[in-house]
């Protein structure tokens, strides 16, 4: 087990939740999990019910693998007739083992208040932001963060409990994808400042509007009670209506604060080996590529120097950065692939194809362009607008993937007729297969590709066949 003392209690958990608790009141709790696979010893594992899967059927798989005890519906428990767990366990049986999750999560951080809690949330950006903020804080503290992209209903309270008393920071991710979630999330962490990144369309299709996605945004801050800070960027549109009611203070964070702050500094582009930032007393050395990455830096820069650390430490921070998987990473070889397929939006893919576009290349540039999911009644327009875009890009060759962005395709081939001006050469199809033919038999050595999409459309199951292709040519 992973710590010297545990969490709590089982009759900690049992009175959290108003559970029933069958078995000893005062075994010790280490960790929570809610897949099987993860328990050991030690380990409390809640058994939720999903889509696709049920932990209760998994609930054996977890005791096997040493969990100390489970906490499970009251209806299973009754229909297992009042299951008796191993010698040693215990078992709670709730109305709702995600609610009991959530309620144990809000109760265990009660009791924790050595850390600052810095909630980071937004858009677009806020995994990237979050993984800034902490690597720049532990120059100097001892900071706890959200392991991956863990910020949701279920993945924020399995996160705190790796927060405790000795840590001074806690930087945690608060990712919502529908109404109401938030309001869960901050109820649960207590924020003493929040981060937004920004206010954007990522999941309009669940939340309708953009003023629903910045009302719900905002829920980060609702427990807010007087000396609490919520940054916002310099020129969101929304930052009026994020401090309306504020229960505390709003800090503007990027550009400006960091001059006011650290004194005037120039940045180079360095495409796509990322940024130079010069100030007076030092230069920084970011290597994640894009204007969004950069705005991304300033917040973490805005954070570092709020909570009172050095140019030195923000610059040895944030030279440590890497890029998270399929968010801007580059990999490079006969052909150089932009891999930045981990989500998409209208947003997000405008902002991929100005900074490809921008790029000093001496091949060709192409750009494969997967659907976005979960616009909602926006989709096609958005796609629309996508595919214009495309059309006016810099690429050669555009490859359209997956039904959705057929509308963006047949956008992209309007663009032609009605301009008259010559557009990349377009294809679209909804058949990977045809999409690897199409983009392994067009691709040259020195050529730029561009893999932009929603996750559900695995465009980096291309990284490996456009790799392949010159291999023999090695040998």
């Amino acid at each position: 087990m992973a710590e010297l003392s545990p969490i709590f209690l089982s009759g900690d958990a049992a009175a959290w939740t108003g559970g029933r608790l069958v078995g000893a009141g005062d075994i010790p709790v280490y960790t929570a999990e809610v897949d099987s696979r993860r328990c050991s010893g030690g380990c409390l594992f809640f058994a939720l019910a999903g889509e696709r899967v049920d932990g209760h059927d998994y609930i054996n798989a977890a005791f096997g693998s040493g969990a100390c005890g489970a906490v499970v519906s009251s209806e299973w428990f009754s229909d297992n007739n009042g299951y008796l767990p191993p010698d040693g366990a215990f078992v709670i049986a709730v109305e709702d083992p995600l609610a009991a999750l959530q309620k144990t999560a809000a109760e265990y951080m009660k009791g924790i208040s050595g850390p600052v809690r810095i909630g980071v949330t937004g858009s677009n950006g806020k995994t990237t932001t979050k993984e800034l903020i902490a690597s720049v804080l532990s120059e100097k503290y001892s900071v706890v963060k959200t392991s991956g992209n863990y910020n949701s209903e279920i993945g924020l309270p399995l996160t705190v409990f790796n927060i405790k008393e000795h840590h001074e920071y806690a930087v945690i991710e608060m990712g919502i994808n529908r109404v109401g979630e938030m309001d869960v999330l901050s109820e649960i962490l207590r924020p003493d400042l929040v981060v937004i990144t920004n206010i954007g369309t990522a999941h309009i299709g669940i939340f309708k509007t953009i003023e629903t996605i910045a009302y719900e945004k905002r829920r980060a801050a609702a427990f807010f009670s007087g000396g609490n800070v919520l940054f916002v960027d310099e020129n969101e549109p929304f930052s009026g209506f994020l401090g309306e009611g504020l229960e505390g203070s709003m800090v503007a964070f990027g550009r400006a604060y960091v001059e006011k702050k650290a004194g005037r500094f120039a940045v180079r582009n360095r495409a796509l080996s990322g940024w130079e930032i010069l100030f007076k007393s030092c230069g920084i050395n970011f290597p994640l590529i894009g204007e969004h990455n950069l705005k991304n830096a300033f917040c973490a820069i805005s954070v570092g120097l709020f909570t009172g650390l050095s140019l030195t430490e923000i610059k040895a921070g944030l030279e440590k950065a890497e890029p998270l998987f399929g968010r801007s990473q580059i990999i490079e070889g006969d052909v150089t692939i932009i891999q930045d397929c981990y989500n998409s939006n209208v947003n997000s893919l405008l902002e991929s194809i100005r900074f490809a576009d921008g790029l000093e290349w001496d091949g060709m540039k192409r750009y494969v362009i997967g659907d976005m999911k979960e616009l909602g009644a926006d989709s096609a327009g958005m796609h629309r607008k996508a595919g214009a875009a495309a059309a006016a890009s810099a690429a050669v060759q555009v490859l359209f993937f997956g039904p959705d962005s057929r509308g963006a395709y047949e956008e992209a081939v309007s663009a032609e007729t009605v301009s008259g001006k010559n557009v990349p050469k377009l294809f679209h199809t909804a058949d990977y297969d045809q999409l690897e033919a199409e983009i392994t038999g067009s691709v040259a050595i020195g050529d730029l590709v561009l893999l932009k999409g929603s996750r559900s459309m695995n465009l980096e199951r291309l990284v490996q066949p456009l790799k392949n292709k010159f291999r023999s040519a090695e040998c």
